[in-house]
Formats: structure tokens, C-alpha cells, sequence
């Protein structure tokens, strides 16, 4: 098993980028969401996909939470 420091630069390269494509994303999801851009669309269900949404977000952030929380600080 590599561990992603042994990992060649061109290829820790890429997957940073593809991170940070992934990582904006999603967020560009969550502002959408949050903006209500995705209401008004009874056909496809919309509210559902806005509430699917809020859930993720809060989902996410206790995940966050959680973390960090459990990580050691410098300042105890």
C-alpha cells in the first residue's frame, strides 16, 4: 500500500486538483441549495432535492464538528 507522500509529484499534483474541482463542487451544491435555486420545480421534485440538500449540509458540518472536536489542541 503507497501512502500519498510516497506518491510522485506530478501524480500528488493531480489529485490536489482534483480535490479542490471536487471540493468546489460541492460547495457550489451547497450555496445553490441554500440560495433556493433548486425550488419552484414541482415536476422534478424539487423540494425534495432542496431538503435532501439541507440535510447533507448539516450532515456535514457535525461531521466537521465531530472532528474537531476529537482532535488534540494546542491551547489544553
Amino acid at each position: 500500500m503507497t501512502t500519498r507522500s510516497s506518491l510522485p509529484t506530478p501524480v500528488r499534483a493531480v489529485l490536489r486538483l482534483l480535490a479542490a474541482v471536487v471540493w468546489t463542487v460541492l460547495g457550489l451544491l451547497a450555496y445553490f441549495v441554500c440560495q433556493g435555486m433548486f425550488g419552484g420545480y414541482a415536476q422534478i421534485h424539487s423540494q425534495l432535492l432542496t431538503t435532501l440538500g439541507m440535510i447533507a449540509i448539516a450532515l456535514t458540518g457535525g461531521i466537521v464538528w465531530i472532528v474537531d472536536e476529537r482532535r488534540p489542541h494546542d491551547d489544553e
